[in-house]
């Protein structure tokens, strides 16, 4: 799918899981995560290391709600390894996520998000409702499906329609595509 007006996308971006998981589970794509899959490898793409298991986590709980069968899981996993997303390691102490997490209203997991973006100056791409508050309220740049980064208000051109039928399977198009690490 290509926006009617698609938004730039900064060379260095932090990605939460809610962005990456509709690139598998089509049904739940957006225009931001579909311009956002187009644009791998083009900019750096980063995310923290519990970004694997958040995504193994939801994957599976797909797998197990009948949305992916069992025949593709193993694929979906192999191909979301190559990936081109550039993992980092963040060091904060068990205090400062647990002020993060008061000051922010944030999970420990999502305030390891903000904490990145916060870390490189960064905008942070993200379908979670309490994420894209903790980034306003911590001055941080949001990409999220209906806005661009800074003007939370600026409605993207062009509705999503869903590209696949939710079983994790892509329209041809996508197929024959494999993300490859840079």
């Amino acid at each position: 799918m290509s926006l009617a007006m698609p938004i730039p996308i900064p060379r260095l971006i932090v990605l939460d899981c809610t962005i990456t998981v509709p690139w598998y589970l089509t049904d739940e794509a957006n225009a931001l995560s579909e311009q956002l899959f187009e644009g791998l490898g083009r900019s750096t793409y980063l995310v923290p290391v519990l970004w694997r298991l958040e995504f193994i986590s939801a994957m599976r709980a797909a797998h197990r709600r009948g949305r992916i069968p069992s025949n593709r899981l193993a694929a979906i996993f192999d191909q979301a390894g190559r990936l081109p997303l550039r993992q980092q390691h963040l060091m904060l102490d068990v205090l400062d996520i647990a002020e993060g997490c008061e000051r922010f209203g944030l999970t420990p997991y999502d305030y390891v998000y903000l904490a990145l973006a916060r870390e490189h100056a960064a905008p942070l791409a993200t379908m979670d409702t309490a994420l894209i508050r903790a980034c306003r309220q911590a001055g941080v740049a949001v990409l999220t499906d209906g806005s661009q980064a800074g003007e939370p208000t600026a409605v993207y051109a062009s509705p999503r329609t869903p590209s696949g039928d939710g079983t994790g399977e892509r329209k041809p198009r996508r197929a024959s595509r494999t993300p490859t690490n840079p």
